[in-house]
């Protein structure tokens, strides 16, 4: 037992308990009802992923209060990672108009010749958060994998001109 534990990187009681449901049973596959039971129906967890398709920036708990099912937020992000929707900071962009990259590209360019003593007297600011409570009020989304830049899933930020 020792020796095939550590050819399969597991603990000698982990092979031990596999070898004798082998032997008892001539399966190693967990037996089926093992586990927590699910507190949604299938219809209510499609009515979950439902709802996040819908509004991607909809929160937990409007999640839970409209499923009408005493479960757990953490049940609902678990629901919702299994139909590969995951949570993520949308993406912000601004919205360049062809007055603006003619702006920017101005800037560049009375700058292009600037050396680094030049560059050491701007000063960048930096958007950092730093939350010491539990809730940073930030705005998350519901979605799959590769839609970062689909328009549902697009925000964006509009500045004043002088800024841009």
């Amino acid at each position: 037992m020792r020796r095939v534990a550590g050819q399969v990187d597991r603990s000698e009681c982990s092979v031990r308990s596999c070898w004798e449901q082998w032997t008892r049973e001539g399966t190693h596959a967990r037996k089926s009802g093992s586990g927590a039971t699910r507190k949604t129906t299938r219809s209510e967890d499609r009515r979950i992923m439902r709802q996040a398709l819908v509004d991607p920036i909809v929160t937990r708990s409007t999640i839970r209060a409209d499923a009408g099912v005493a479960i757990v937020p953490q049940t609902i992000s678990r629901h919702l990672v299994e139909a590969n929707l995951k949570s993520e900071s949308p993406f912000r962009a601004l919205p360049l108009s062809p007055e603006h990259r003619q702006l920017r590209l101005q800037w560049c360019q009375a700058r292009s010749m600037w050396n680094v003593t030049d560059w050491q007297k701007v000063v960048f600011s930096d958007e950092s958060r730093f939350v010491l409570g539990i809730d940073d009020n930030r705005v998350r989304m519901w979605r799959r994998p590769g839609e970062r830049y689909n328009p549902p899933t697009l925000f964006y930020i509009t500045l004043p001109t002088q800024l841009v």
